[in-house]
């Protein structure tokens, strides 16, 4: 039995319809992910951590030819505002200028990356939570350090005659 062939016109029309109403859908769910993610991101927000973390969703590396690829999950200064991001690199490391990184805030990465990160935020927490208690010693050593910069500058502006007014 052979089947009528539809012309291309009436195919597009009746492909545009499905996928117009399967549009409404996605943009739905999309929403409602970000909203959850909107909620981790200001729970975030309220620590004012000032703290960067990527957790790797996904990477590869070809070591013979020294390509490399990672898509992360993170939480970082994205156009002024700190918050749970996507990013995607990739690069050569036997190249000079073979390199590339595309950060987005979550609710503008593309889908697929959205869907694989959910199962990462855990893991980013950690990671997150090692970055502070780093940072954390870090700014005491050097806080302890300008201290003591600051006692050297102290004991030789005190030991310095006083200039005399003309």
């Amino acid at each position: 039995m052979t089947q009528k062939k539809v012309p291309p016109t009436e195919r597009i029309a009746a492909s545009f319809k499905k996928v117009s109403a399967a549009s409404a859908d996605l943009h739905a769910a999309s929403t409602e992910l970000n909203q959850n993610i909107n909620a981790l991101t200001e729970a975030l927000q309220m620590l004012d951590l000032g703290v960067a973390a990527w957790h790797r969703i996904a990477g590869g590396r070809d070591d013979e030819n020294g390509y490399y690829w990672s898509r992360d999950v993170g939480y970082a200064l994205v156009r002024d505002d700190w918050r749970i991001a996507l990013r995607k690199v990739e690069g050569n490391e036997f190249a000079d200028r073979s390199y590339s990184e595309t950060v987005w805030s979550f609710d503008k990465a593309p889908h697929f990356m959205r869907i694989e990160s959910i199962a990462k935020l855990p893991d980013l927490l950690d990671e997150l939570h090692e970055r502070i208690v780093e940072t954390t010693a870090k700014l005491k050593t050097r806080s302890e350090q300008t201290q003591e910069f600051v006692a050297a500058v102290a004991q030789i502006v005190g030991q310095a005659e006083p200039t005399q007014a003309a």
